[in-house]
């Protein structure tokens, strides 16, 4: 296969559209969540049938097998709804990396576009640790220890090469009584937040040279805009939302990434952490989420430190057995054998029937975008009426930290979805227009 990699200049590409198209085509992905608004002569037919052959070759891998992505990418329309479902699945990358190796074949344009995704992912993972391992220095120099949790640690650790996970955002741990001394060097290294949560338990911070410029829809591009999130636990919205027991992670092992030691989760509590935040964020590179857990749990079993007892373990003192349900019941849909049969069994027993039942709807790829509102999956971790009605209202209480300018938005937004999903889905095609 011909190596199109050294070709690639990432850095010079051009954004797909003028910034103002960019921003009006975000506009109506918002208010409507139809593939046609984002990415035009595209709809959510041939971008599911993309991700379902991708979802096919990604299975054929994972059991070692010599497998080919079947999909004809030759017509140009077919091969930007490979890269495109690529890019929501969250494995163009990893497909790139894997034909690189010779662990996957696909016919000439879809090798082409896979490793466009891969030069990307590289030169985007380039600028994220240019960016961040600075600042972490400073807070390890400082006597912060800072941790980091998932996609940043996966990507080094599991991954057959940092590049090949992608990310949006670093998760940087530190302990509740260092925060202000970490939001101190992150505003002298030049970053600026405009998030956080009333508690401070998670603010959100950009580096200087943050344009909020998105320069494509279509895959991972290397100046798409990227943050560091700073936390002081595990604050995953839909957990500290509903759960009372406090979300921290034991950061036992340490990441060296360059000459930066970073405290990370073993493997163990990894899963643990993996599984519960990926079961929260179902439409968000779902089949990312699940290759890594599988990369993690194959990793962890080799070197003997696999132990499903600890896994549950954590879970219990988090309390929140119940959300690792759909995560680890999807994973073994995509790679049966992974997860011990006692662990599903004991978060089977403590899941909802609302919760098997929308989990039921998953697949690994499909449905790949959330067209439609389902009132079950905003309810998913509800139980009992108090906590059915608290969930109720945090759907339209105002957002919290967020600027007065982004709320309005985001609430035009809601209203204009709400009433597209009441005239109706559109018929297949009639995204494209």
């Amino acid at each position: 296969m011909t190596d199109h990699t050294p070709a690639l200049t990432p850095l010079d590409e051009a954004s797909d559209a003028s910034p103002d198209e960019m921003r009006r085509r975000e506009q109506a992905w918002h208010s409507t969540h139809r593939a046609g608004a984002l990415w035009p002569g595209l709809d959510a037919d041939v971008l599911q049938r993309a991700a379902d052959a991708i979802g096919l070759a990604v299975a054929g891998v994972l059991r070692d097998e010599r497998t080919m992505l079947r999909w004809d990418a030759a017509a140009p329309r077919n091969a930007r709804a490979l890269g495109v479902a690529a890019l929501l699945t969250g494995v163009g990358p990893l497909l790139g990396a894997w034909l690189e190796r010779g662990m996957l074949t696909a016919d000439e344009e879809a090798s082409r576009t896979l490793a466009r995704h891969l030069a990307h992912g590289r030169a985007r993972m380039a600028r994220i640790r240019a960016g961040v391992l600075p600042v972490l220095a400073r807070m390890e120099a400082a006597g912060l220890a800072p941790g980091v949790i998932k996609g940043f640690h996966t990507a080094h650790a599991y991954f057959p090469e940092p590049g090949a996970r992608p990310t949006a955002d670093v998760d940087v741990v530190v302990a509740p009584e260092h925060v202000p001394r970490a939001v101190a060097i992150l505003r002298e290294v030049g970053f600026t937040s405009e998030y956080a949560t009333r508690s401070g338990s998670k603010s959100e911070w950009m580096p200087h040279d943050h344009d909020g410029v998105v320069r494509s829809h279509e895959l991972w591009h290397v100046r798409n805009p990227w943050r560091l999130d700073l936390h002081d636990g595990l604050n995953f919205a839909a957990i500290v939302q509903t759960v009372r027991a406090r979300q921290t992670a034991a950061l036992d092992d340490v990441l060296h990434v360059d000459d930066v030691s970073l405290r990370v989760c073993d493997p163990n509590e990894l899963i643990s952490v993996l599984v519960t935040h990926g079961s929260t964020e179902l439409y968000s590179q779902r089949l990312l989420r699940l290759v890594e857990l599988v990369l993690v749990v194959r990793r962890a079993e080799s070197l003997g430190r696999l132990d499903w007892e600890v896994v549950d373990a954590s879970l219990a003192a988090r309390e929140t057995r119940r959300f690792a349900y759909p995560l680890l019941t999807l994973v073994e849909q995509l790679a049966p054998g992974t997860v011990a049969a006692p662990m599903l069994a004991r978060v089977h027993c403590e899941t909802s029937r609302r919760i098997r039942a929308v989990t039921s709807r998953f697949t690994p790829t499909s449905p790949l975008l959330d067209e439609r509102f389902s009132l079950s999956e905003r309810l998913l971790w509800a139980s009992g009426v108090r906590a059915t009605v608290r969930r109720l209202w945090q759907m339209v209480a105002p957002l919290e930290g967020v600027p007065l300018g982004m709320r309005v938005s985001t609430y035009r937004h809601r209203a204009a979805r709400l009433l597209s999903m009441l005239r109706g889905r559109p018929r297949s095609g009639d995204d494209a227009r």
